[in-house]
């Protein structure tokens, strides 16, 4: 067994999630700052959009080279580096904001941008070597727990720790400190994934070395798998925009889809604090706190979620119900009366519930549908190619929506703009399911992985599966426990009463009965 698929991996997988942790909790400080940020700095809303903007326009070029450097350096590396200039980047936003200069935190949110895209390529790249299959959208909801906690309390302590200190330094220099504590579960999450190559090393060195044994075949046959090894290891180190033709239509569709459902989300809680503030009539201490039940919602939703798509399927419904959440939402913020015309402070909640619900079940379902779609050579790649047009809508978005308040000096309108963004992608969606329906059917499996010619892991439990189902429940012990027979003999060596030494006609024993209990699996697989 794979160190990766021991109890070992859910270590990893909080891991994985603690590592956007200071990530998630530093982005949206503007956003729990913003009315301070424009007073102190003299800016006006345009200008502090920009921050947002500036975050995103490096990405528009370097996300996909990000995804080439994670499939070529490795996962690991990526998860170092980018963990690593995250910090360094809150840190020069931090200073600009003890030096009250705008530009400088111009500049940090730029290098905190690059870094902070790339670390979530690199965060979903190495979620998919560690869970296949069935398992997937469940990791995928796991790992959202932990950042969307980051996102929570940002909104509740950063207000606080404002009033508290009057000072902008203060909750950003916070800020830095929970990015040193991301970089440190990053070190460890990168030992913990070189352990597991070891071991899986170890592993498959003994399983090679005894069956070398056994079978005594040609002493050429480990030239030809030394041949294939290393024919394997150019073919990893061949990653180039070239491998963007090897995606299918279907995950083109896809990218578009994550692409307008991450920009309904994000681009929108850039001001959401403000947003509540002048359409609810809240305080900035009391809309950091509304806002937290965006974050919460997926926080505590996405494991449900996750595990219960893992076990039904039928994803393309799925994103169907995705795309009118996020419509409903946005919808809703735009007509929910005032409190001027009788409309309670309180039903902002709703659509803020609506809104964490939909960014649970993108989490869930559209990221892991782009992980089954893609092969794992160039995950990395694919997901900078994703990042690239995301990080287009988050650039371009958020100048939009400040434009569109600027003009109109109503935020109802930035609602209706959000929601026309929503119906964009609820199009998409549906052009995935009726246009494209014979190429993304595979997405309505349990298991999409199944069938897949790398999958060979997967094939052959559907195999083992598909037999058991035919076998009553005697018949089916017998049929597993021969399996495991085999696996035993494959590796051991055989026991003897004694405590002398294997001899030779012992492997030749082990492999005789190995044999016999193949051909009588055969049997029971053509019944």
């Amino acid at each position: 067994m794979s160190f990766r698929q021991t109890r070992w991996r859910f270590l990893a997988v909080s891991l994985a999630a603690l590592i956007l942790l200071g990530n998630n909790y530093s982005f949206d400080n503007p956003q729990a700052l913003q009315t301070q940020i424009q007073q102190q700095l003299g800016i006006n809303i345009i200008q502090f959009n920009l921050l947002y903007s500036v975050f995103a326009l490096p990405n528009i070029f370097l996300t996909i080279l990000g995804g080439m450097i994670i499939d070529r350096l490795g996962v690991r590396f990526g998860i170092f580096t980018f963990t690593l200039i995250v910090t360094i980047g809150q840190l020069i936003i931090a200073l600009g904001g003890k030096f009250n200069e705008y530009s400088l935190m111009l500049l940090g949110r730029a290098v905190f941008g690059v870094a902070s895209e790339n670390l979530i390529i690199a965060q979903s790249t190495f979620v998919s070597l560690w869970f296949k299959g069935t398992e997937l959208a469940t990791a995928m909801g796991i790992i959202m727990t932990i950042p969307e906690l980051g996102g929570a309390l940002n909104s509740l302590l950063t207000p606080l720790i404002y009033e508290s200190s009057q000072s902008l330094s203060v909750p950003l220099f916070t800020s830095v400190g929970f990015c040193l504590f991301s970089f440190a579960c990053g070190i460890i999450l990168v030992q913990l994934d070189k352990y597991a190559d070891k071991y899986d090393q170890r592993q498959s060195d003994c399983q090679y070395v005894l069956e070398q044994k056994m079978m005594k075949d040609d002493e050429g046959e480990e030239d030809e798998d030394e041949e294939e090894k290393e024919k394997l290891e150019e073919s990893k180190e061949e990653i180039s925009l070239k491998d963007l033709k090897q995606l299918s239509g279907t995950v083109w569709i896809l990218l578009m889809i994550c692409t307008f459902s991450l920009c309904i989300f994000i681009p929108f809680l850039d001001n959401a604090n403000q947003f509540c503030q002048q359409r609810f009539n809240l305080s900035n201490i009391s809309a950091g706190r509304a806002i937290i039940i965006t974050y919460l919602t997926p926080m505590f939703v996405s494991p449900f979620i996750g595990c219960i798509v893992d076990k039904v399927g039928y994803r393309r419904r799925w994103m169907i119900l995705t795309s009118l959440l996020f419509i409903i939402s946005h919808l809703l913020f735009a007509i929910i009366p005032t409190p001027e015309d009788g409309s309670p402070q309180f039903a902002a909640v709703v659509p803020l519930f609506l809104l964490g619900v939909s960014y649970a079940f993108y989490s869930c379902v559209m990221i892991p549908c782009v992980q089954y779609l893609v092969e794992q050579r160039i995950m990395g790649t694919a997901f900078g190619l994703m990042g690239l047009f995301e990080s287009i809508g988050a650039c371009v978005f958020p100048l939009v929506s400040s434009q569109i308040y600027n003009t109109n000096g109503d935020y109802r309108q930035v609602g209706f703009f959000y929601m026309g963004i929503g119906c964009v992608n609820l199009i998409f969606v549906l052009t995935l399911y009726f246009v494209d329906k014979k190429g993304s059917e595979v997405l309505d499996r349990i298991n999409p992985l199944e069938g897949k010619g790398d999958g060979k892991s997967s094939s052959s439990t559907s195999d083992d599966d598909s037999v058991a189902s035919d076998l009553t429940d005697e018949d089916e012990r017998e049929y597993f426990e021969m399996k495991e027979n085999i696996n035993s003999f494959k590796l051991q060596p055989l026991e003897t009463n004694s405590d002398s030494k294997s001899e030779p006609g012992d492997f030749k024993m082990q492999r005789s009965l190995s044999f016999e209990y193949s051909m009588q699996i055969t049997k029971l697989d053509n019944q």
